[in-house]
């Protein structure tokens, strides 16, 4: 598999101790309905259009020599089944409209930039997470990321939504690691299915694994989407499986609606619709079901 990412977040504060560079990977096994990150879902390239940037001028168009561009029609104006992702129109571009979502970047060249914030690591006890997407799609970019970033001494932390290959990440992953941010969404299989679009049983194996072993700082989180995971049956089932594995910490991820504008951009809709922040009761609801567990505010 081609190896995308997306950004490489330099100076973050939320995704792990201290100053922190995050890698967002490209492609997901998941598809979350609602996804903060919809452009790291697919493994391909993508090329977003934002219409408010758009001057209309046209330059895009005469550039493309698979005419994969038609702005005649209202919505997302690539045909895909044109579109040969050769940038040209993102080049011509003169508004910013048109994007590439992600980018290849050589191990040489990506050990470098995370090593640019060596000294705000050291002074902070942070380093390198890894995100996306799912990080653990690109088990062999890592097998080589990974040992040079650890041979200079960094923390690293891994998100992942844990449904990943367990013989290959133990081998190839799992030893670079200091921390894993585990998310855990949905305990029922039928509603994990429909609102992820894939079976948990894997995750909560790999999960139960890591739990038995031991050798990684292990942080569960649960996101909190209305309606979905923030139910009071989802929550309790999940606080108890934690807890028949010895849990008493968990990171409770309040819904975000800021990505609702994202899936436009890359010529999709948007599968789940509010558009608006959990109010305190809500959040507080989820809380008081984990009140023997250690919060970790988010």
């Amino acid at each position: 598999m081609q190896t995308l990412i997306v950004e490489v977040r330099r100076n973050s504060l939320d995704d792990g101790p201290g100053v922190r560079t995050v890698v967002f990977f490209k492609g997901c096994p998941l598809g979350c309905v609602w996804c903060q990150n919809p452009e790291t879902k697919s493994p391909s390239q993508e090329i977003a259009w934002e219409a408010s940037e758009c001057l209309g001028c046209g330059a895009c168009i005469e550039t493309c020599q698979a005419q994969a561009l038609d702005f005649s029609a209202d919505g997302y104006p690539i045909d895909r089944r044109r579109c040969t992702l050769c940038g040209a129109c993102v080049t011509a571009c003169r508004g910013g409209a048109l994007s590439l979502v992600a980018r290849e970047y050589s191990i040489e060249e990506l050990t470098a930039l995370i090593a640019r914030d060596e000294v705000f690591y050291g002074n902070t006890g942070g380093g390198l997470t890894l995100s996306g997407g799912e990080p653990t799609l690109h088990t062999a970019y890592l097998e080589r990321l990974l040992p040079e970033v650890k041979g200079r001494g960094l923390h690293i932390g891994l998100e992942t939504c844990g449904h990943y290959a367990r013989a290959s990440f133990e081998r190839s992953i799992l030893p670079f690691v200091d921390l894993v941010y585990f998310d855990l969404k949905l305990f029922d299989p039928a509603a994990h299915q429909r609102f992820c679009r894939a079976d948990n049983a894997l995750i909560l194996e790999n999960f139960a694994s890591l739990s038995r072993q031991g050798v990684v700082e292990l942080v569960p989180r649960i996101p909190l989407v209305p309606d979905i995971t923030a139910t009071a049956e989802n929550l309790n089932a999940l606080r108890d499986y934690l807890t028949s594995l010895g849990h008493s910490r968990v990171e409770l991820l309040p819904y975000n609606p800021l990505w609702q504008s994202k899936p436009a951009t890359l010529g999709g809709v948007s599968e789940y619709t509010r558009s608006t922040w959990m109010d305190p009761q809500e959040v507080q609801q989820a809380r008081d079901i984990f009140q023997e567990f250690e919060l970790n505010d988010f």
